[in-house]
C-alpha cells in the first residue's frame, strides 16, 4: 500500500461507531494498521485504521492538488 502514499483517494471507511463515510485524503504514509492521511471533509491530519477502510479508489482529478494549509485562530 505504500505506492498510495503522497496520492489523493476516495475511502469509504467505516468507523468504531459503524458510521459509514465517504472521505477524499491525501495519503501522508501508511504503517501496519493505520494510515495517516490529510482529510479534505475534516481539513485535517486523520488516522484511519487500515481494517476499517472498505474500498479505496485514486482520485486522478486531484492529482496535482495540495491540501489548503489550516488557517490560525
Amino acid at each position: 500500500m505504500q505506492h498510495v502514499v503522497g496520492t489523493w483517494v476516495q475511502l469509504i471507511y467505516v468507523d468504531s461507531k459503524q458510521q459509514v463515510s465517504i472521505r477524499d485524503v491525501r495519503v501522508l504514509a501508511v504503517g501496519e494498521k493505520r494510515l495517516l492521511a490529510y482529510c479534505d471533509t475534516a481539513k485535517a491530519v486523520r488516522t484511519f485504521m487500515l481494517d476499517r477502510i472498505v474500498d479505496m479508489e485514486g482520485l486522478k482529478w486531484r492529482l496535482n492538488a495540495k491540501p489548503q494549509k489550516q488557517q490560525q485562530a
